[in-house]
């Protein structure tokens, strides 16, 4: 077992290109996609990049053709069918919502809209607007079908957003997709939500480093990782200031304002990019006292850098990570 050592909020990417290196970077799902080829051509990334494009176009709730958009100006007028891979991520959503009691929410659109934190209308509302759109939130209120994968929200209002898992889900399509290619190393940094897809062709890990969340103009450690997935939440990514207050974007649907917790970062290693960025999520929103115990029972590795600035670690058991000090 290789010793796992410190890694803090997975937002810097630093890849070292050799011969038969591919790389490109582009602007999709809202942030900046990075894709790292070994001993592969250009046109595969091409084609990585449509599909990256396609990905986004199918759970994007900004983009109106998309099928979560579909959904969302149905609600409380009818379901809306979905295919496979859409309906599945709405459903282990869910699931995931039912495990935590909402504290993981894809319910939580309405809220997420009011803040726009990520876009131009980003600011902090009111409390009584805030107060009108909990009622919304309640994701027992999505029902799924089986039988035809249709998805409805019960209420007029309701809106589904997976930003919190969306970019995990789209690593492990990406995953499957760069096999299909025949794609045998790749590297892909979703905006910080990083695939490593079996190891570099010299047969050795990828080296991933990691952005300190209290100085981010440093790395503060780099991960050694064949396969995988690295994936970070922090309330540092995103927010807004006003009147020397800090609001982070990640919001907590019982009260209507960001989760108040002792974790700066929380970053989660796994197999799953759909279930590790859940995690990262949920694992932030409920403090350091429960980490230790959902990264258990989940068996992903996990690492936390909290606002006292000390250090949690674990590791599962059949982690291949190792993690190097810069």
């Amino acid at each position: 077992m290789k010793k796992l050592l410190i890694i803090l909020s997975v937002l810097l990417l630093s890849v070292s290109c050799t011969e038969n290196t591919v790389s490109d970077s582009r602007i999709a799902m809202g942030t900046i996609v990075s894709v790292t080829l070994y001993e592969s051509d250009d046109d595969k990334i091409d084609d990585i990049f449509s599909y990256i494009y396609s990905l986004d176009s199918m759970i994007s709730r900004y983009n109106e053709k998309s099928y979560i958009a579909m959904i969302n100006s149905n609600a409380g007028i009818s379901p809306v069918t979905v295919p496979d891979e859409v309906y599945g991520l709405v459903k282990v959503s869910l699931e995931m919502a039912k495990e935590t009691d909402g504290l993981f929410n894809p319910a939580i659109g309405p809220l997420s809209s009011l803040w726009g934190f990520g876009t131009e209308d980003a600011r902090v509302p009111s409390s009584d607007e805030i107060e009108s759109v909990l009622p919304l939130l309640d994701w027992r209120k999505i029902k799924l079908s089986d039988d035809d994968n249709s998805v409805f929200l019960e209420n007029e209002g309701m809106a589904i957003d997976l930003g919190a898992v969306g970019k995990g889900w789209a690593a492990d399509m990406i995953d499957s997709y760069l096999d299909e290619l025949g794609v045998e190393h790749a590297l892909v940094n979703l905006g910080g939500n990083v695939l490593l897809h079996g190891g570099k062709a010299d047969g050795s890990a990828w080296r991933v480093g990691i952005r300190d969340p209290e100085n981010l103009s440093s790395s503060y450690a780099s991960v050694a990782i064949e396969d995988g997935t690295v994936i970070t939440s922090g309330g540092y990514q995103r927010y807004i200031e006003k009147d020397g207050e800090v609001y982070h974007h990640i919001l907590n649907p019982e009260t209507g304002y960001p989760f108040q917790t002792d974790i700066l970062s929380a970053t989660v290693i796994g197999d799953s990019g759909t279930l590790s960025d859940m995690l990262s999520t949920v694992i932030f929103a409920s403090g350091s006292d429960k980490a230790e115990e959902i990264a258990d029972k989940h068996d992903v590795s996990i690492i936390l850098k909290l606002t006292d600035g000390s250090v949690i670690n674990t590791y599962s058991p059949d982690s291949q990570v190792a993690i190097l000090e810069e």
